[in-house]
């Protein structure tokens, strides 16, 4: 019994310490606009938690494999990448990262939100939209395993809402 104790201790010390990370971002995010690259952002949505001061285990943003920053309620970063197809992952806390593609043009913007997964549940997803963060089209995953354990997902933006979103959130 000591030892189960011990194990549930560790859990939620980890799961705390996890939640105490904040944005960040591995690139400069004051380098200014190359038209060759496109410019993608990642951004959360502060939501109801994070409205009322609750923190959520920082999103830890990966382009192609490697780490450009990781964001937090109510923040966004920002990367610039050459133009072609990207793998797009976000890793919440412990679990699984959730892995996507993307096809972006030199000189576009897009607008990833990171968010909870949709159950399918309408009114569930409701809650969690509005309690965490999500809204956007979800992006598909590149595998039901990705989809199904992730404690994040990426969705995708239109442009206008995207940049909207941008202006009320602080940079990372």
């Amino acid at each position: 019994m000591g030892q189960l104790y011990r194990i549930v201790l560790v859990f939620c010390a980890v799961l705390q310490l996890a939640a105490c990370a904040g944005t960040s971002a591995i690139e400069s995010q004051s380098k200014l606009r190359d038209s060759r690259l496109a410019r993608m952002y990642f951004l959360r949505e502060q939501g109801v938690l994070g409205a009322l001061g609750g923190a959520v285990p920082a999103a830890e943003i990966r382009v192609d494999g490697k780490p450009v920053g990781s964001v937090t309620n109510g923040s966004y970063i920002f990367v610039d990448r050459p133009p072609g197809l990207l793998k797009l992952s976000v890793q919440n806390g412990i679990s699984l990262a959730f892995e996507t593609e993307t096809r972006v043009e030199a000189g576009g913007t897009y607008y990833f939100n990171i968010g909870v997964p949709k159950t399918g549940a309408p009114g569930m997803d409701l809650l969690n939209q509005a309690y965490a963060g999500g809204s956007g089209q979800q992006m598909r995953a590149q595998s039901p395993l990705s989809a199904g354990f992730s404690g994040a997902v990426l969705y995708s933006l239109d442009p206008s809402a995207g940049a909207a979103e941008i202006a009320r959130l602080k940079p990372g």
